[in-house]
């Protein structure tokens, strides 16, 4: 109808901010996954003087486990530092700390400064995944944020395709001498580097910008990145403003009835609770599907196939090359069918490949028999395909979208801690698991996938709904800011905003 709002179209310039920061998502996918290809360096133990000893395991263990252990502590810092200095300061900080870490890690001569810089590097890229998403959801349209959003899984398998062919690269490199395992650790900060020369000119997010009295610089960011031709008096971005502006009095009411820190506040409220055991179950579920294993310990599973040691490289490639097609891919329909449905079914089909996987590593590892091996590999492949197109990208957008504005930073941040937690109880278990129990080790992650299937089915769907009416899905009907929508027929009086 004339006169009303006009959906704006995705405008270039909205694309290349989320792909831009997209560069934070791609510096912890490198920074987590390098290490994988590092460990098939013999030059790396030799620096290291790590022969057959008895801790050799161990310490091997650790580059992985203080990674996470970092990451969690990391995690939970940006739930705070991003809440009181901003998204755009949180990430300019886990940039510098990934940078600096990875430096150090690069020109580590023992492996007590490689581990302890490993933790740091945790630090920085768990600071980063939990900032960029929430950052990313902050700015961009509510129709247009499950597939913008989605960016972010697609550049972290960036940074894991990227690190996979760079191990590659460096496996056929022999010009290096005992220094050839520090070049795929050093180009770690690359990411970091571009995300730091550019940061600049990415605008805060408008939600943030409001929670702290700074309506001018909000309504810049909304005008700029949320108006069209078709609605040359940015009616659209003027009715984000008025609705977010009263969601933050609305926020700022309920957050000053507790004297208590974020963290407290989460507790003291049922809907809230309620978002934390959906967050925490969601995030183990995620890392409890099956694809972190593989990802992180592909090298051991196509050994034990029978896989050379090239070739493993080249599936570990292939494994992620796959996994960014597919959170490439589901850019496309994301925003087509509600959140909780997607994740349904990417559960249950991570469910019932795993158990293929597991009915055919009973029967054919060990073995030569080359048709079931080729079979144990397709249905890894399958495994990572449809956690790729269901389960990764939309689980990270749900927990961004589900919190209100003064507690997104803690809620997300607890979600990446669990995620952190969970992946150093299944990497520290995985090794001993698949020498001592073998292919029995699927049937956690079959028993968890089917739960999942089912549980999520009745998360509530966030699909399309702005942020500030989310809380209504919760029941939070009082929190949740209810404007009048302006048309050309309404007078702007009161505010400056017309230009």
């Amino acid at each position: 109808m004339e006169g009303e709002a006009i959906v704006p179209r995705l405008s270039p310039r909205v694309i290349f901010i989320i792909i831009f920061l997209g560069f934070g998502s791609a510096s912890m996918g490198y920074a987590s996954s390098i290490i994988a290809t590092t460990l098939s360096q013999p030059s790396w133990y030799a620096t290291m003087k790590l022969g057959a000893t008895s801790d050799m395991t161990a310490l091997i263990g650790a580059t992985n486990g203080g990674f996470f252990a970092g990451g969690a502590f990391g995690s939970i810092f940006s739930g705070y530092f991003a809440h009181r200095y901003g998204r755009k300061k949180s990430a300019v900080l886990a940039a510098l700390i990934i940078l600096i870490s990875s430096a150090l890690i690069t020109a580590s001569y023992h492996i007590a400064m490689f581990i302890t810089f490993r933790v740091f590097q945790g630090w920085g890229s768990f600071q980063m995944l939990s900032t960029i998403p929430m950052w990313m959801a902050e700015l961009v349209p509510p129709h247009r944020r499950g597939m913008l959003v989605q960016i972010h899984p697609a550049m972290i398998n960036t940074g894991y395709t990227v690190a996979s062919y760079t191990g590659v690269g460096f496996f056929y490199y022999t010009g290096g001498g005992k220094n050839t395992w520090r070049g795929p650790l050093g180009l770690a900060g690359l990411f970091p580097l571009l995300l730091l020369l550019g940061i600049y000119w990415i605008p805060e997010s408008p939600r943030y910008l409001l929670s702290n009295d700074r309506k001018e610089e909000a309504w810049d960011v909304l005008r700029q990145l949320h108006s069209d031709p078709r609605d040359p008096n940015h009616l659209f971005a003027k009715n984000e403003l008025d609705q977010i502006e009263g969601q933050v009095q609305l926020d700022n009411a309920e957050s000053a009835r507790s004297i208590s820190g974020n963290y407290l506040k989460i507790f003291q409220r049922p809907s809230f609770r309620k978002r934390f055991f959906m967050t925490i179950f969601l995030t183990f579920a995620q890392m409890s599907s099956g694809a972190l294993v593989v990802n992180n310990y592909g090298g051991l599973i196509y050994k034990s196939l029978g896989f050379s040691n090239s070739a493993v490289l080249q599936m570990q490639g292939g494994y992620q090359l796959c996994g960014w097609v597919m959170n490439t891919a589901n850019m496309f329909f994301i925003d087509r069918f509600p959140r909780n449905k997607l994740l349904c079914v990417g559960f249950a089909t991570c469910g019932i490949t795993v158990i293929i996987e597991a009915a055919l590593q009973k029967h054919y590892l060990g073995t030569s028999y080359q048709p079931g091996l080729i079979a144990c590999t397709a249905f890894l492949f399958l495994n990572v395909t449809c956690f790729g197109l269901f389960v990764e990208g939309p689980g990270f957008t749900y927990i961004a979208e589900i919190w209100p504005t003064f507690l997104r930073g803690e809620g997300y941040a607890l979600g990446m801690c669990s995620l952190c937690v969970t992946s150093i109880i299944w990497l520290q278990s995985a090794p001993t698991a698949f020498e001592t129990i073998g292919w029995k080790f699927y049937i956690i992650f079959i028993i968890i996938d089917a739960l999942a299937a089912v549980i999520v089915w009745f998360y509530p769907d966030t699909l399309g709904k702005p942020l500030e009416e989310i809380a209504g899905v919760f029941g939070d009907t009082d929190m949740v800011a209810l404007v009048p929508q302006r048309d050309e027929s309404k007078s702007d009086s009161g505010n400056n905003f017309n230009s």
